[in-house]
């Protein structure tokens, strides 16, 4: 038995969200305020004994914004626990979790583990019955509305069920049980689909066999291991049963002869002796009691365990012990507490919140990689914005959260990808998401976290694009939350296909080459054509239909595509005088620059060639200044990749500093500075572009308004 799904609808900025899980360990990924600590919090509502939540600390905000008025709507939080096996079924609550006959048309949204048994436990935070019924009973849109703003926070109850076998995220479910409250109709609370609903439980039951531990990201890991009920503790409290008696027997006869060696010590008796002798002073001799003090250490096994801790083989104590030492031997002890619970509970799971906060780099890998469980009763679930630890991650226990305005949206980077995979590359005999998997290192995986991703195959690409961005914009790709991917040999369709509305949600810009041939040019390849051009129809041919992903190629390469441009042939000028030594080969070098394109195109790739491309990049990128001239093709995957990310005020950003770089002493400068509204922007922004045609911020801001919609 594990967890499999959990849905959340309306927590905060979850508002309609369904995460997937997988056995041993998971991972929540994604930027910050992305929602990842709500979804945690949400799963502990539901599961975890130990947060206490109810209709007293229930608040306004714990709705979705997006809602708008919160009143009258519903927070459902559920889990769907898979693979419930006839040894499970031997645990009541395993049986109790359990729907007698399952609903065919809830399991179409589900995959799940054939052969096996299935529960589900949800959590309803509703009005109560008298204001649902309130709301069932309005005759018009204005009664429905009065009852609905008079409905507060204490009007609302905790119903816990099992058995629900519903799709909450379903916009047409969520209706038939709260309500359409724009046309002012609420169904009747007294006819409730037990299939939907669910059967109410005491939670009680569950929590006894299901155990949820929040680890938190700031957790006093020294402090928690010196509480009365820590970890060690608990271990101890399950094992001590299978203490051999005549070893408790020892103990005890030991703790008697200590109690009596202390007792027996003279300064102890004295202190005795003195507190009668005042005594008698006080209230005389008749009325004062005879006392002694003497150690009384207790005998109970029970009371002995209480002193026991964790030391350090190579310290004297665990204060030694720095926070990410002690943050790994708190989670240690965990697990081995959730082992030896096995035989009271079904399932543990284990909530880590970014375990990279106080864990070496190599440290965090070597966790997450150990900490796939091979026992089938513990799951671990890991939220992080660590590329490390997303590098060792296992991409189909994923999930991606992406904040999407007041919304968080839930991705899952290989659902449909085999199958997409096998339809697309003919790919049957291999795993699409192991070969995925293992290609995402912690340089790579950065595009799991970006906003949008611009995939490139080569160095000169990878180094220079990031300056020429720069330079150009006065925004850097990072700013902008653009990941640029160098993805090397590895073709460009393999890792474009996990951008999809199945999968990562984020645009996807491929940067590739055409090698087109220049006539005369003897170091033109006709062969390298032709691999250009067929990659071209297949990409395009691939991802026609997936809006979020576009390619655009550089009619020969990115070298002979930036140099063929006039203002930046100033560049590599320079690098010829540094790079080369005799005079007749830098004047040959740089006359052919200025000659006809095939001289050109030979010199740029001898050149290039000599120094090879990524020392080129190198040079190239240090080198530029403002009046470089940006490739057309880079623009336009630039501009297709930051459409959603891009809004007016970083458009005002980019256009002050263009008009700063040409020294401009008009009005225009100061009408966009002063612009404030989105209109007034746009307007300043029509005007600049007016002026400044030729300047690649004017094909930017126009591609952009043509994406964004605007005429």
């Amino acid at each position: 038995m594990y967890l499999k799904y959990v849905q959340i609808v309306n927590y905060k900025n979850l508002r309609k969200a369904r995460f997937e899980f997988g056995k041993g360990a998971n991972t929540v990924i994604g930027e910050n305020d992305s929602g990842k600590s709500n979804a945690m919090t949400a799963m502990r509502i539901l599961l975890d004994d130990d947060y206490f939540y109810n209709t007293k600390r229930l608040k306004e905000s714990d709705f979705s914004e997006s809602l708008g008025d919160w009143r009258g709507h519903w927070i459902i939080i559920s889990a769907f626990f898979d693979q419930i096996t006839d040894e499970d079924q031997q645990s009541e609550v395993c049986t109790q979790i359990s729907p007698e006959v399952e609903d065919e048309d809830f399991l179409k949204s589900f995959i799940r583990c054939e052969g096996n048994n299935y529960g589900v436990v949800t959590l309803f935070i509703r009005p109560n019955k008298k204001q649902r019924k309130a709301l069932f009973e309005a005759q018009t849109k204005s009664d429905f509305d009065n009852v609905r703003n008079n409905i507060s926070l204490l009007d609302y109850e905790f119903l816990y069920t099992v058995r629900s076998q519903a799709d909450f995220t379903n916009e047409e479910v969520y209706t038939e049980i709260v309500g359409d409250f724009e046309a002012g109709d609420a169904p009747n609370p007294d006819d409730e689909d037990s299939y939907i609903i669910g059967t109410k439980v005491d939670i009680l039951d569950i929590w006894k066999h299901i155990s949820l531990e929040f680890i938190d990201a700031l957790r006093d890991a020294q402090g928690e291991l010196r509480k009365p009920k820590n970890p060690l503790r608990r271990i101890f409290d399950v094992v001590n049963q299978e203490i051999d008696s005549n070893t408790i027997e020892e103990i005890k006869d030991k703790i008697r002869e200590l109690n009596q060696s202390l007792s027996g010590i003279p300064q102890i008796k004295n202190i005795g002796n003195d507190v009668n002798k005042k005594l008698n002073d006080i209230v005389g001799l008749v009325y004062s009691p005879e006392i002694c003090v003497e150690s009384h250490i207790r005998e109970e096994i029970e009371s002995i365990a209480r002193n026991l801790t964790v030391v350090p083989a190579d310290e004297d104590d665990i204060e030694q012990l720095g926070l990410g030492h002690l943050n790994i031997l708190y989670i240690a002890l965990k697990l081995v507490e959730f082992e030896v619970s096995r035989n009271h509970e079904v399932l543990n799971i284990m909530i880590v919140e970014e375990p990279e906060a106080h864990i070496h780099t190599h440290i965090q890998r070597t966790l997450f990689e150990n900490l796939n469980i091979k026992e089938n009763y513990t799951q671990v679930i890991m939220t992080t914005h660590s590329t490390h630890l997303s590098e060792v991650s296992n991409i189909a226990k994923m999930n991606v959260l992406m904040r999407r305005g007041n919304q968080a949206i839930v991705m899952r980077p290989t659902n449909g990808l085999q199958e997409f995979a096998e339809e697309s590359f003919g790919i049957s005999d291999l795993s699409i998401e192991r070969c995925i998997e293992r290609y995402l290192d912690a340089k790579r995986s950065v595009l799991l976290f970006s906003k949008a991703v611009i995939l490139v195959e080569g160095d000169g690409e990878e180094l220079l694009i990031p300056s020429l961005v720069k330079q150009c914009f006065g925004v850097s790709l990072d700013e902008l939350g653009i990941g640029l991917i160098n993805v090397g040999s590895v073709t460009f369709e393999y890792i474009a296909c996990i951008f999809s509305d199945d999968r990562i949600q984020r645009r996807c810009a491929i940067v590739t080459d055409l090698d087109a041939v220049v006539k005369n040019a003897e170091k033109c390849s006709e062969k390298a054509a032709q691999l250009g051009a067929s990659r071209k129809k297949k990409i395009d041919n691939l991802f026609e239909d997936d809006i979020l992903v576009s390619a655009f190629f550089a009619p020969h390469t990115l070298e002979i595509d930036f140099y063929n441009l006039e203002d930046n042939r100033k560049y590599i000028k320079k690098i010829i005088n540094q790079h080369y030594k005799q005079k007749a080969t830098k004047e040959n070098h740089i006359a052919n620059l200025s000659a006809n394109e095939a001289d050109r195109y030979d010199t740029v790739l001898t050149v290039v060639s000599e120094l090879k491309k990524g020392w080129h990049g190198i040079l190239l990128a240090n080198d530029i200044d403002r009046t470089v001239r940006i490739p057309e093709y880079i623009v336009q995957a630039l501009a297709f990749a930051t459409q959603d990310v891009i809004t007016p005020h970083i458009l005002k950003r980019m256009a002050l500093y263009v008009l700063e770089s040409y020294k401009d002493e008009s009005n225009l400068k100061n009408n966009m500075f002063n612009a404030r509204t989105e209109e007034e922007i746009l307007e300043s922004i029509d005007a600049i572009c007016a002026e400044y045609e030729e300047d690649e911020f004017t094909l930017f801001a126009e591609l952009w308004k043509e994406y964004k919609g605007y005429e």
